[in-house]
């Protein structure tokens, strides 16, 4: 990608957002549940679909994939951020928006043409050298940010300590706590140096298993003092430099014999209480099977994560395999399950309190990401 260095406050967040407790206060409850979803739709700029995700269900997130936006050069998703950005300017509260993706590296990266190509987690870390990974961090991260995007759904701090697993391998950077550990706080401070928000996922660690959870519920029979040994190392150790930490769809019964993490609020509430937590929890995507073989509907899945502890739901994805591969939530999908989450509230199933604490904490996200570093330090443009 070739860059221009510049001094101006570019139009990928062309308004200006201060957030405070009054501003939740004036925020009705249809705004505050929006803030709190991220979805995806089908489109290679700002569409129709944009425009009603955004203006009528107020939503505070959109993720790419390049099966849905095309994310086929540097200028097209600069564009598409840009638009999607400038369409919150309609809104009574223009809130600015969380544009993620996930750009791991290695067999995980969105943004391939026109983008610098990194080696995965696996190879960095058998490097021995921990500065690799703020290196390749911190260039991730300006290109990103360069194109409009502020938030990233990495690094990937699960050990890989089962060769069986199907699902994370190369995306680890080792099979043991002390490499992962390591490596993962350089690749943060990568990404804090380019002013990315980094989200450390899959919480309490998704190493240990067998059985992928985009297509089932695997399960970690782990001793919780096994699990503080091991997985659940690099959380603790990186949380109170985390702003984002997302949870996995894995039962975990030393925690809840029932419930998988991103709807056990007994595990949700160790990541607040013990490890001593402070930011935005997030859901893996609820249209994985590993969710949505304990609920019956994606509707049911969200509101059991936000009561669970949640703060952002992701809706956004499809099934990779299985007899339902391929699907996805539409538009009116979304809509529905934000009627969904706001009947719950008014049924007391959820309190707005619970709706209103994940806001705030969304909000102060934003204000200290989408503005005030944008407005502090030189942007990018592209050639």
């Amino acid at each position: 990608m070739n860059f221009k260095l510049i001094s101006i406050f570019l139009c990928i967040t062309p308004f200006l957002f201060c957030f405070d407790s009054h501003f939740l206060k004036e925020m009705s409850l249809e705004e505050k549940v929006g803030q709190l979803l991220m979805v995806h739709f089908q489109g290679e700029e700002a569409n129709e679909d944009a425009r009603t995700l955004i203006q009528e269900a107020k939503v505070g997130g959109i993720i790419y994939y390049n099966w849905c936006n095309g994310l086929h050069s540097p200028a097209q998703i600069q564009a598409l951020s840009a638009g999607l950005q400038k369409l919150t300017q309609s809104n009574p509260n223009p809130i600015p928006l969380l544009i993620a993706v996930d750009q791991e590296g290695g067999v995980v990266a969105r943004l391939t043409n026109g983008f610098t190509k990194f080696p995965g987690n696996k190879a960095l870390g058998e490097t021995s050298d921990p500065d690799l990974a703020k290196k390749a961090a911190l260039t991730m991260g300006l290109e990103m940010r360069a194109v409009g995007i502020n938030m990233n759904l990495a690094p990937v701090v699960d050990i890989n300590s089962n060769p069986r697993n199907p699902v994370i391998g190369a995306r680890s950077f080792g099979d043991n706590a002390e490499t992962v550990l390591k490596f993962a706080e350089q690749a943060l401070n990568g990404y804090k140096e380019a002013h990315i928000i980094a989200t450390l996922k899959h919480f309490p660690g998704h190493g240990d298993t067998a059985v992928d959870s985009h297509e089932d519920l695997p399960i970690v029979h782990k001793s919780k003092e096994e699990l503080e040994q091991m997985e659940l190392l690099p959380f603790a150790k990186l949380a109170a430099s985390s702003e984002a930490i997302m949870t996995a769809h894995i039962l975990v019964p030393a925690f809840d014999r029932n419930n998988c993490s991103t709807l056990s609020e007994t595990t949700l509430n160790y990541l607040r209480q013990t490890i001593g937590f402070q930011g935005v929890i997030v859901s893996d995507s609820l249209v994985m099977e590993g969710v949505l073989k304990r609920c019956q509907s994606v509707d049911e899945a969200a509101i059991q994560a936000l009561k669970a502890g949640c703060d952002i739901l992701i809706l956004g994805g499809k099934l990779i395999d299985g007899e339902r591969a391929g699907f996805e939530l539409k538009v009116s999908d979304v809509m529905r399950i934000h009627s969904s989450i706001i009947k719950g509230v008014k049924e007391g199933r959820i309190s707005e309190g619970r709706v209103s604490q994940a806001a705030a904490k969304i909000l102060n996200l934003k204000s200290r990401y989408l503005v005030r570093h944008q407005l502090q330090h030189k942007l990018f443009v592209i050639d």
